[in-house]
């Protein structure tokens, strides 16, 4: 399944952001970008999972410094191609469960869209190697989907540990079923309250955003 997920985004590297352009979305992405733009003011940011750059463009500029990683060489050809107005941006290739080349602890973390695609069982193992490669009193954010019938995409099966699945189409016709969990609030603050005592979780139409520190 992690060897499908992957190859279902370098295939969707050059539509990945079409998502991001339906109109009833916009409201969502302003709110969440602004809330990412007011928490990394002078940060050093390690995004996870950052993808074709779309959410770091949307904070970056206050930023003090942004490493951005992401499995896919695919999609990170698109970020670096983005006019960003940071020369301290950098996207590299990486696995979010080693963070083998990450050499800096970094002082915050946005993960968007990310953690709906981790086992529930491999939560804590993924946690653990982000918190180790963070300062102590360091703000993480975490943004997803939430599951709005008749917008997001079916549920197509469900395994024996609570995963649930999508079958999602590309524009190429070829047809990817990828493990897509939607993660409540109750969820969220039982993931990450041995690590903080301050959980946050902001559901919104159709994105949920939950943040704490380390």
């Amino acid at each position: 399944m992690e060897a499908e997920l992957k190859e279902y985004y370098k295939t969707r590297a050059g539509e990945y952001e079409d998502i991001y352009a339906k109109p009833e979305r916009q409201k969502d992405i302003q709110a969440l970008s602004l809330f990412l733009k007011n928490n990394f003011i002078q940060k050093d940011v390690l995004e996870i999972a950052c993808g074709t750059g779309f959410w770091t463009q949307k904070y970056c500029t206050d930023a003090a410094s942004v490493l951005g990683i992401d499995y896919n060489q695919e999609v990170l050809q698109v970020a670096r191609g983005k006019e960003l107005q940071n020369c301290n941006v950098e996207f590299i290739v990486d696995d979010a469960f080693r963070l083998s080349k990450v050499t800096e602890k970094a002082n915050a973390c946005y993960a968007g869209f990310w953690l709906s695609h981790i086992k529930k069982s491999d939560v804590n193992a993924f946690l653990r190697m982000l918190h180790v490669n963070l300062e102590p009193g360091s703000l993480v954010i975490f943004a997803d989907n939430l599951y709005v019938e008749g917008n997001s995409t079916p549920i197509s099966s469900q395994d024996s540990d609570g995963n649930t699945y999508q079958v999602r189409t590309l524009k190429d016709g070829s047809q990817h079923e990828i493990l897509k969990n939607f993660i409540t609030e109750e969820e969220f603050h039982s993931m990450v309250s041995e690590v903080s005592k301050t959980v946050h979780y902001r559901k919104m139409e159709y994105f949920w955003y939950g943040w704490y520190e380390v």
